[in-house]
This record gives C-alpha cells, structure tokens and sequence, in this order.
C-alpha cells in the first residue's frame, strides 16, 4: 500500500498526484504559479491516473473557454444575488429622512421588491439549487414553468404555506422566470457562465386580466349598499374599520394605486396642490413594484383624502394614511371588504368571477379610458405605474354595460 509520502508528477510536472489519509488528490498547475486541488477519490492508482489526466484537460478546456475552473451552483449564486440586493437597499435607507417624490434609481431596490425576490428565489433553490450556473439552459427554465405549476399539488396538506395558490398564474410564473433569468444574466456578467450563452426561453400565452373590474353597474350597487352596512355598526370599534374601508375604497377607485402602495402611504407622501383649472386636488408619492411615482387621484377624491385628514388631526408626517384604530400599518383590508360585499351581495361579477380590492385598480383604468370624456391614456398609465401598451391591451374598449360618466356622481 502506497504511503503518505508518495508524489508522482505526470503531463511534464502540470499533474502532480499524492496521497492524504490513504485517498488520491491531485494539483493541477493553472499557471502563474498557480495550482487548483481537487481530490480523486479513489485509492487506486491506476484510476487515479485516469481522473488525474481527465481533471488536466477539463482544467485546460474551462481556461480555454473563460468558464471558472470553481463552478458555482444556483444556490451559491442565488445567496449572492440577494446579499447584492439587500446591499442595494441598505444603500439607500444610509442618511434617508423622506422619500424623493421625482425620482427612482433604477439601480436601487425597494424593500417591497426585496421581499418579493427572497421570497421566490426558494423556488428555485429547490429546483435547480445543485446544478453549476454555467449548466442552466433553455430546457432548465422550460422545465422550471412545469415544475413549478406541479411543485404546491405534491406537497402535503400540512406543508403547504399559508394562502399558497395550488395553481400559479401564467403572470406569476413570468414574473419567477424573469428573476430567474435576471440572476443569469448577474451570473454572466462576473464570469461565472464563462462563454456560454443566456438562455432566452420565455412564457407565452400570458392571460391578460387575472381580477376582474368592477362593472359600473356592481360599483354603483356597492357604494350605496357600503353606507348602510357602515350604518349596521354596533360600536365605535366595528365601526372604525368600516369608515376606512370606505375611503380606502373611493381613494383606490379614483387613482389607480395599487394596493401595496396605499398600505405604505405617508403623510409625507401626500401633496396639496391647485391645478390649471383652479380645482383643489392632492398628490401622492408612492414606491411600489415600479419604484417611485406621482400619482394624481381624480379631483372627486379630494373629499376624501380630506375625510382622513379630518379623523385624524393630530398625524404626524410619519404616521400612515390609511392606519389602523392603534396607529398602524394596514396589512390587509381584503376580510373587512369581502364581508361588505358579501352584506351588498355582490361577492361576484357576471360570469362568477370573485371580485378583490385589485378589481378598483382595473375599475379605475376602464371607467379612465371609457367614460365620454376619457382621461388622457398616458395620464392613467403614470398613474398606474404601467406602460400604455399595457394600458391598450388590458382596458381598452371593455364593455362596462353603459356610460361610466355616470360614475362621477358616486361617492359618500
């Protein structure tokens, strides 16, 4: 049996092969005095010869080619990924007082998008977290879309995670491969791909509206029934929520925001102003999942925004604008709207669709650019942070049932 002390050089001194703890390792010269060590593991060694010169030539080929002679797995790339991006945030709270309202880095990352990334990074963790990057092709991310939409059904019961959709929208799973590629591309960019190409599969097929708007009709039957269930309050404490469901509801319907970005809406956020017609309006500054924009609610929201403003006259900038009884962030609203919807009886549109609180988004993008007098198409997309493409292809010329210009006239 060969001892410790055994070294065979080979491929004129570019292999050196010895032994550790009775295992074959071998050093590879890279060049510039440099050696790469990997273990054979085998104790044999004729075998060790064999995976010794093979380790040569893949060594040679990977310099050739500008691939690492370190290859780095998807779960090492997606750890560093997320520390960049949790970098780039931290980057941007360092000295922050307020928010910029007329400005977004786009080299900067929102707390919002942070989450949303840490979060779908496990899908891919899970499945492809031991290939090396410089591996993953058109195929591995065709196979990731079929993979994810089995990955929720074949997990238990008692496993699955809280609110977790068994069946992953067609828009969901664009937005996971999007990041998946994304982290590719970060991977290309530092070398870790060497000279292989991005992939460029893509999801076709996208559907284009998953929460149904609100009909005018149905919007119209809710406002006025939302008053008498507001009325059906036995205290002051049911009955707070109410009133706040009730201008979270017009404020939402007038401007387009989403509801994220209402949930973390600041005083600081909030701007009077007059505009060219001499009518009193506001203006929001909200960071969302397309960074930082103006929005700018339709002037009936003005008495609204001044509701809020009236129960709650000792706020400080820093406080929230749609805030719970105690002062806090509004998480969900979604359990206070649906049983308002339920007490109006309108849980549903026409064709069965469940109506949400992303249903007043779309209601506002359709009454904006159907009414009589339609808002100016790239008006609703800044304030929706959407392109206008976008904004064509979703709303344009929906059948609302009759004139939205009624819809002027709604409110409470």
């Amino acid at each position: 049996m060969l001892g410790s002390d055994y070294e065979e050089l080979m491929e004129d001194g570019k292999v050196l092969i010895f032994v550790r703890s009775g295992i074959f390792q071998a050093r590879i010269y890279k060049g510039d005095r440099a050696y790469l060590y990997r273990s054979l593991k085998t104790k044999d060694l004729a075998e060790a010869r064999k995976r010794a010169i093979r380790l040569l030539h893949e060594t040679e080929y990977k310099q050739a080619e500008g691939i690492p002679l370190s290859q780095i797995t998807m779960t090492q790339l997606i750890d560093e990924y997320v520390a960049f991006r949790q970098t780039q945030y931290d980057q941007s709270q360092l000295g922050k007082t307020r928010p910029t309202k007329n400005t977004h880095d786009k080299n900067s990352t929102s707390i919002y998008m942070l989450r949303q990334i840490k979060r779908v990074v496990e899908f891919w963790r899970k499945y492809c977290g031991t290939i090396a990057v410089d591996k993953i092709d058109n195929d591995v991310l065709r196979n990731y879309i079929i993979w994810r939409k089995e990955y929720y059904h074949k997990l238990p019961k008692d496993q699955l995670p809280k609110n977790a959709k068994l069946n992953p929208t067609d828009k969901t799973l664009q937005w996971e491969l999007t990041l998946g590629k994304t982290m590719l591309k970060y991977a290309h960019e530092r070398g870790y791909r060497g000279k292989n190409q991005l992939p460029t599969y893509t999801l076709k097929g996208i559907k284009k509206i998953v929460r149904p708007a609100f009909t005018l009709q149905d919007y119209t039957k809710m406002i006025f029934g939302m008053r008498k269930w507001i009325g059906k309050a036995e205290t002051d404490r049911q009955k707070y929520p109410r009133l706040l469901l009730r201008d979270y509801v017009y404020v939402l319907s007038n401007s387009g925001m989403r509801v994220g970005e209402a949930n973390n809406l600041q005083w600081h956020d909030v701007t009077e102003f007059t505009d060219n017609l001499g009518r009193e309006n506001y203006q929001f500054s909200v960071n969302g999942k397309t960074g930082r924009r103006i929005v700018t609610p339709r002037t009936n929201a003005t008495r609204y925004i001044r509701r809020l403003i009236q129960r709650n006259p000792e706020r400080q900038e820093t406080d929230y604008v749609f805030r719970m009884r105690d002062g806090s962030r509004v998480i969900t609203l979604i359990d206070q709207f649906q049983n308002m919807l339920a007490d109006v009886g309108i849980l549903t549109n026409r064709d069965g669709e469940k109506y949400t609180l992303y249903s007043l988004r779309h209601f506002y993008a359709m009454q904006g650019l159907n009414r009589k007098k339609a808002l100016p198409i790239w008006d609703i997309a800044k304030n929706m942070g959407a392109s206008v493409p976008i904004i064509q292809r979703y709303y344009a010329n929906h059948d609302q049932g009759q004139t939205a210009e009624q819809s002027t006239r709604l409110g409470g």
